[in-house]
Parts: structure tokens; sequence; C-alpha cells
């Protein structure tokens, strides 16, 4: 694969670790980034830098799989690798499950992000990560590399989330199966570099991606932290009103940035739209080479 995957592979393997100061050291020097689409968003895939080479699928609760698919295909058809979210508790049983992954295996698509899913009650069988891990079909389909969610803040829909994030890199890593963890976006920067070193300081190697806002209005943020469950952030936000919204106009993400330390790559959520939040990464991009 490209240059993206190729340093995240590095990270990868279970006998790598570096100390926090020197993972910091390379992320300063070359970050990478990825970015997050809705599928009615694949009308702007021309519009995403080029810096970009993997760009993740949200699979909305209630979506069919089918848009999943389509937007995948339309993201490799362009020649950048399409990482697809797929959420357990949106599948009604194994053989929706086989027919998403037989669609996606067709698509190229050989990574993706396993989620529980926004969905309050089950479609069917699957309730958590751990169940699709255990039916082995994701092997069977050629999905040969993982992504698990990270919450720096919490997740309210799951209080014991970082327990069951180390339960499946645990799963992974028992299987040599490749694994990354994309976390949620935040603003409360000491909080993720807390997060992030107290992950180290457990032994956890795999890369860690951040999540970063793009630019936004507050009530954009607002609404988006509410679904996303994003607690720190959404009190920033009330605490800081005007004063926030004033960062995020004017120095947009940059500041954030600026203040995370020891991860490995950053994720792009474009929550202003995504031609706004290209044209400030292009810009940062360029102000960072």
């Amino acid at each position: 694969m490209e240059i993206l995957f190729s340093e995240s592979d590095s990270l990868e393997s279970s006998n790598f670790m570096e100390p926090a100061d020197d993972l910091q050291e390379i992320s300063e020097q070359r970050t990478t980034w990825s970015m997050e689409i809705l599928p009615h968003n694949i009308a702007d895939v021309p519009l995403i830098p080029e810096c970009i080479n993997e760009v993740y699928i949200t699979m909305i609760p209630g979506a069919h799989c089918w848009e999943t698919i389509q937007t995948a295909q339309q993201i490799q058809a362009v020649g950048k690798h399409a990482v697809p979210h797929i959420a357990a508790r949106s599948f009604a049983g194994v053989e929706e499950l086989e027919a998403c992954l037989s669609g996606l295996q067709e698509a190229g698509i050989e990574r993706a992000l396993l989620i529980g899913g926004g969905n309050s009650e089950l479609a069917g069988e699957f309730s958590c990560v751990m169940d699709i891990l255990k039916t082995g079909l994701l092997a069977k389909y050629g999905i040969n590399a993982l992504d698990f969610a990270g919450h720096p803040e919490g997740n309210p829909d799951d209080p014991n989330s970082e327990f069951h994030l180390l339960e499946k890199l645990r799963w992974t890593e028992e299987r040599g199966i490749p694994a990354r963890i994309i976390t949620q976006w935040c603003l409360d920067t000491d909080g993720a570099n807390a997060w992030i070193s107290g992950l180290r300081e457990k032994g956890i190697c795999n890369p860690i991606h951040i999540g970063i806002p793009g630019p936004s209005t507050i009530k954009t943020l607002m609404r988006f932290a509410k679904v996303c469950g994003v607690k720190a952030s959404t009190k920033i936000l009330r605490k800081q009103g005007l004063n926030l919204s004033k960062l995020m106009f004017v120095n947009k993400p940059d500041k954030i940035i600026s203040g995370l330390r020891g991860y490995d790559q950053l994720h792009l959520y474009p929550f202003g739209g995504l031609e706004k939040s290209a044209a400030w990464l292009t810009e940062w991009q360029r102000n960072n080479l």
C-alpha cells in the first residue's frame, strides 16, 4: 500500500515500542491524515485533498449497507483507500453481515473500522464488536486489518469502553491481525494526551489516530458532540461560548493539533462541510511541511 500504510504497519508489530517523546517527534515531522465522510457526501470526493489516502465511511444507524458498499466502490475508483464502518448492532444476523462483507470484498476492501453502532436497540444477534470478530467472517471476506474506536473522553454508551478496547486489541494481537485505534473527535487535548500516555503505559503499541473536528460553528459542534457522546468537548463548548467560537473561526483546529502529544496520525471530521475542511487541511499541510 502507499506511504500511509507502510508507516502504520511498522508501528503495528507487537514487538515495537518507542518512548512517547520519540513518537511525538515523528508525528510532528511526518503528520499523516485520514478523513471521514457520510455516504451522501460521495459527490464531494473529488474535493478531498491529495494528502488524504484513507477515507472512512460512516455507517448511519438505520441505513442499508449497500450505501456503504457503493460509496466504498467510488472511493476506491479514484485511487484512495476506503475504510468502511461496520456497526455490529445494525445487522439483523449472519446472513445480512455476509452480504455486506461480500459487497465490500468485491469493492476491494481489506480494512474496516468496527464499532458497536449508535442503535439503541439491536437489529439482530450482534450486540458488540466482539460478536462480529468471533464469527470469523471478516477474514473469510478478505478484511485482514482492523480499526477500533477509541474514546479519550469516555463513552456514555459504554462505561467500560477502555476495558473493551483492550479486549479487542488483545484478541487481534493473539491472531496476528494488524489493528489501530481511531478516536472520536475531541477538544480536550490534556485529556487526550493523558489517555494516550495511559495506553502506552499499559503496553499498548498499536497506532493511535486522534480525531480532529474540521472548521465549524459552535451549533454544529454541539450537535455532533451530542450524537457522538463526546462529554468533555460539550462541556468546553458550553463554558467557553463565544471565546471558543472565535477560536474555531479564526484559528480553526490548528491550536487543538498543537496541544496534542504522542499520536501517530490525525483523523479529520469535516463537520462544517467537506469543502471547507479540505481547504483548511490543504493550507495546514502547506504550512507544516
